[in-house]
């Protein structure tokens, strides 16, 4: 079994996974937004590149107010047609990945970009979302808690904290417990390069600190100060920005 995140429309990397070393797990966000590095993805291909580049250095400014009126403007101009540019974008992304997908055994949970009723049209019997279980594996109990932090962009993924704590409430007995985002620790949930504190779970790092299962594996945050950390027992890991690194995390390595 291997571990991924943030897929973010990296075709290329998933066509390279490995075969033969079990169900290919992917912790949410397949589809590509905004990729802060460069500002490729759906927003630039819909608004432009100038814009998107504003969107950036307004975000990477703190200038949150500033940054959501530009949204509003950018939405204001045949609203209609952007609305349906933009669906028709995220289809043919989902479309274009689950293809490659379905050559795999796949377990996934979204995350806060994801559409989940796409995502559940592409499910088949080596297509599984897992949101929501408690799954034995290879005598482990992995759980998975899928969705992102609720914010002031309201991401269509985004759920509250009370309907994930609810997910979790029925996972205690996981030896790894699997999410979107991390627990919220600022070491885990501050991004050095878009220059922000990024979202984390209170509810997560409380049911760690309650449960302590072995290991907690997430993804999210994309360039964190730390990729790795102890909360009571537990080592919690950022499986990484599949986007940009091609890194996924290998169970055998870390769960022998």
């Amino acid at each position: 079994m291997i571990f991924v995140s943030d897929v973010h429309y990296q075709i290329e990397y998933l066509n390279s996974l490995p075969q033969n070393k079990g169900p290919i797990v992917i912790l949410g966000d397949l589809i590509n937004w905004i990729d802060y590095r460069d500002g490729q993805g759906i927003a630039m291909d819909v608004f432009g590149k100038d814009n998107v580049e504003k969107l950036i250095n307004l975000r990477k400014e703190h200038k949150f107010e500033e940054r959501k009126t530009l949204w509003k403007e950018l939405y204001k101009t045949e609203p209609d047609k952007i609305a349906k540019k933009m669906q028709n974008a995220i289809n043919k992304q989902y479309e274009d990945v689950f293809a490659v997908l379905k050559k795999y055994e796949v377990w996934f949970i979204p995350g806060n970009v994801d559409d989940v009723d796409i995502m559940n049209t592409y499910l088949s019997s080596s297509v599984k979302n897992v949101d929501g279980m408690l799954v034995e594996f290879d005598n482990k109990k992995i759980g998975f808690a899928g969705g992102g932090v609720p914010t002031p962009i309201n991401a269509r993924g985004e759920i509250d904290e009370e309907t994930f704590s609810k997910k979790l409430h029925n996972l205690k007995d996981s030896n790894i417990i699997c999410t979107h985002a991390p627990p919220l620790v600022r070491e885990l949930v501050t991004d050095v390069v878009t220059n922000k504190i990024e979202q984390g779970w209170v509810g997560l790092k409380d049911f760690i600190e309650s449960y302590q299962p072995k290991y907690s594996l997430f993804g999210d945050v994309h360039q964190p100060l730390a990729s790795h950390w102890m909360i009571s027992s537990t080592r919690c890991i950022n499986v990484g920005y599949f986007r940009a690194t091609n890194q996924y995390l290998e169970l055998s390595s870390i769960y022998i």
